[in-house]
C-alpha cells in the first residue's frame, strides 16, 4: 500500500541521492576556502538563559572548554556583559584537515539588559563544570506613592 507519506519520503532519498551524485567544482578556489562563507567571523555570541529566583536574577551560560581566567564579567547599572576566549585544543594542531565544524574558537561576548533593577555589588559568579552561574540581587522595589494634588486659588 503507497500512502502520501510513502510518496513524500521516496522524494527526499530521490533529492539526496541526485545532490550526492552533483559534482561541485570548487577548481576556483583553495581547498580551505571552499566553505569559508560557512565559517565564522569577529567574535562569537554566548548563549544564555536567564532566570527570574525572586530575591534575585539568575544567569546561566554554558562555556564547555573555556578557561575562567578569560572570562570577563561587568555590571553597569541594568547593563550584564560578559566577555571570554574559548581557545582552541593544542591536539588539533597536527590535523591534516577538518571534516565538520560546529564549535566557536576564538573571542566571544554577550551584553544583555536585566529584567530588573539590580544591587551589581551583591553579584556573585561561580564557574562549575564548564557552566558560569551569575547571581545577581535584586533592588528592593519602590514602593509608588500618590501624590495629593493641593489646589491653590490665586
Amino acid at each position: 500500500m503507497n500512502t502520501q507519506g510513502d510518496d513524500i519520503f521516496s522524494l527526499i532519498l530521490e533529492s539526496q541521492k541526485a545532490d550526492r551524485q552533483t559534482p561541485i567544482n570548487i577548481s576556483s578556489k583553495k581547498k580551505e576556502d571552499a566553505f569559508s562563507d560557512w565559517a565564522p567571523t569577529g567574535e562569537g555570541r554566548l548563549a544564555i538563559d536567564v532566570y527570574d529566583m525572586d530575591q534575585e536574577i539568575l544567569v546561566l551560560a554554558p562555556m564547555a572548554g573555556v578557561d575562567p581566567e578569560t572570562v570577563d564579567v561587568h555590571i553597569h547599572e541594568d547593563l550584564l556583559s560578559i566577555r571570554g576566549t574559548r581557545q582552541k585544543p593544542a591536539l588539533t594542531d597536527t590535523a591534516s584537515g577538518q571534516y565538520h565544524a560546529e564549535c566557536y574558537w576564538g573571542p566571544f561576548s554577550r551584553s544583555i539588559v536585566l529584567p530588573a533593577d539590580v544591587v551589581s555589588g551583591g553579584a556573585v559568579a561561580e564557574y562549575t563544570h564548564g557552566l558560569l552561574s551569575i547571581r545577581i540581587p535584586k533592588a528592593m522595589e519602590s514602593k509608588g506613592r500618590t501624590i495629593p494634588i493641593e489646589i491653590v486659588e490665586e
